[in-house]
């Protein structure tokens, strides 16, 4: 770029001076510097093609690159930060960061800088000498470019920044047309014009606001527009007078105005660019402002697998910005490889105290011990070494079958033998042959699809197939009926018994099978003990073991 700034001025005067041989019908002389004026051309257009190659190159790795640190970056932080709608927004205007390349966009403004101020000073060094006042005349023309980007670069930012939430929900709203789970309800409920409404009214409203500011946009360049032209007609004026006045010759002229058009198109880029610098900062930053959010403290303890029971003292939470304990003071004990069930209506809180024992969530009040270890104190990567947890929404991977299992523990992927066992103790013979573990899965691809009950003993085979001294089930079966769902649940413990589980239900149906139950309501924890006892208290369990009876066959 700053190769082609210096020729930009080397053109102009090569130009004057062909035009004088030119004038005077030295015809060889002017063949010459003809031939040097498109040896100039040719460098400054392969100087150009080279620039932006490299730039798309350079785009390229580094969109990838920032975008695996964004994704890191999220992995690091706590699930309970993503509760927070600001942390959600910051993560949003992060994205439109890199897919929108503001990083070239900042880069490309400084080289434009960088570049535009030698072809700028070089030009203007020539107008100069021509004559003062043409330089000065220049000068003037073009620095309204400056202040209009400056003030609408500032005020674009401030829009974007405030549309990042309007943003995530039009995404949303549009993103449920082409969800298959999503779209099953659009046409039995006849939804689809509803959904559309909403998502043109918020389409719209954000296309209004940005309208408006491109109509100010607009006004404001085409007042800059005009000023720069009438500049160039002035320009024209005084070198005109100039040359009538014998103080320029014919080629001066028209260099004259070659460099002035030069100048104006160099100082107009140049500033600009200069302009939209605080623009271009101001969306960068948004990048590092994700980037820069407080992630988990996390301790530095080598976690001891081989400890005699979890302790939970009086344990309190709470979501973001919010005062209502989901957890309120809460004590219990868990014995290792004691088979645990936690339940109670939804919203008692029991998968919030899942999180809260796995260390998804960071604990407030209390301290949740792991023998004599607090789990704030426990190193995380070590910990989670140790635990798997099969959740509700649990993912469908769109990979092969033995990918589905084994990508919980993917250096042990290879272990066929131990994929194929688990398939068997899942009840799917139909998967378990050596010829299906590869076998692509999902409709995405073209793959095999499955029952929603296939799908869900795979992802409960796929937290098996992890070596772990715990593991738990937060109500992954739950959109199964209450028969099927204590038949799996009873394979599951069946396979782990030498395991600490804890499987997390709103239904009582596998309560009979586990060695205690904790019952919830409200945040807290209202009973705890077997099957008999809880059903001889005559308590809240009690209560929802007669609501469910009639699910189960005895």
């Amino acid at each position: 770029m700053m190769l082609q700034s210096v020729l930009v001025a080397v053109n102009t005067w090569l130009v004057s001076v062909f035009l004088n041989h030119v004038y005077m019908k030295d015809l060889k002389t002017s063949m010459i510097y003809l031939g040097v004026i498109w040896g100039v051309f040719v460098a400054s257009e392969v100087s150009n093609s080279v620039f932006y190659a490299c730039m798309v190159k350079i785009d390229s790795k580094v969109g990838m690159q920032l975008g695996i640190e964004l994704g890191e970056k999220g992995g690091r932080l706590s699930l309970i930060q993503y509760e927070d709608v600001e942390i959600n927004n910051r993560l949003k205007r992060a994205q439109d960061c890199i897919e929108h390349g503001r990083f070239s966009d900042l880069s490309l403004s400084v080289f434009n800088i960088l570049a535009e101020v030698l072809k700028v000073g070089s030009t203007l060094f020539i107008l100069a000498r021509f004559s003062p006042l043409l330089a000065l005349v220049s000068l003037l023309s073009v620095v309204p470019y400056f202040v209009v980007r400056l003030i609408r670069g500032k005020e674009f930012y401030e829009l974007k920044k405030y549309q990042a939430a309007g943003e995530r929900r039009r995404n949303y709203l549009y993103d449920l047309f082409g969800d298959k789970r999503v779209v099953k309800e659009l046409r039995i409920f006849g939804i689809e014009s509803y959904i559309e409404e909403k998502l043109y009214q918020t389409r719209d409203a954000m296309n209004q606001e940005l309208w408006d500011f491109k109509k100010r946009d607009i006004c404001s360049f085409l007042l800059c527009e005009i000023l720069c032209k009438c500049g160039y007609v002035l320009s024209i004026i005084i070198a005109i007078l100039l040359l009538l006045n014998h103080r320029l010759d014919f080629g001066m002229l028209a260099a004259s105005l070659v460099a002035f058009t030069s100048f104006q198109l160099a100082a107009k880029y140049f500033l600009i660019s200069l302009g939209r610098i605080p623009e271009c900062a101001a969306f960068v930053r948004d990048y590092y402002d994700f980037i820069d959010i407080d992630e988990d403290v996390h301790g530095t303890e080598k976690f001891e697998p081989n400890f005699d029971k979890i302790n939970v003292k009086n344990v309190c939470f709470a979501y973001p910005n919010t005062d209502h304990l989901t957890i309120s003071d809460i004590s219990l004990d868990i014995k290792k490889n004691e088979s645990i069930a936690i339940v109670g209506n939804n919203g008692s809180g029991k998968t919030t105290l899942v999180k809260l024992l796995t260390d998804l969530y960071k604990v407030q009040e209390g301290e949740i011990l792991y023998g004599t270890q607090n789990i704030k104190d426990l190193e995380t990567k070590e910990f989670y070494q140790n635990v798997s947890i099969v959740s509700q929404d649990f993912v469908k991977y769109e990979m092969t079958l033995q990918e589905n299992i084994g990508i919980s523990d993917w250096k042990q992927m290879g272990n066929t033998d131990k994929i194929q066992e688990l398939l068997k103790q899942m009840d799917l013979p139909e998967l378990s042959e050596v010829d299906a573990l590869n076998t692509l899965l999902g409709s995405e691809f073209d793959g095999r699809d499955l029952s929603i009950g296939q799908w869900q003993k795979l992802a409960i085979a796929r937290g098996m197939f992890k070596e772990s001294s715990m593991i738990v089930l937060d109500e992954p079966t739950a959109a199964l009926d209450p028969i099927m769902e204590t038949t799996i649940l009873k394979m599951f413990l069946q396979i782990a018994k030498e395991k600490t589980a804890i499987i997390v239900s709103h239904r009582i149906g596998i309560c009979r099978e586990v060695d205690k139950i904790i019952v919830m309501k409200k945040g807290k924890v209202v009973e705890i003990g077997n099957h008999d006892e809880l059903l001889a208290k005559k308590g809240e369990y009690y209560q929802l073991y007669k609501m469910q009876q009639k699910w189960y066959v005895e």
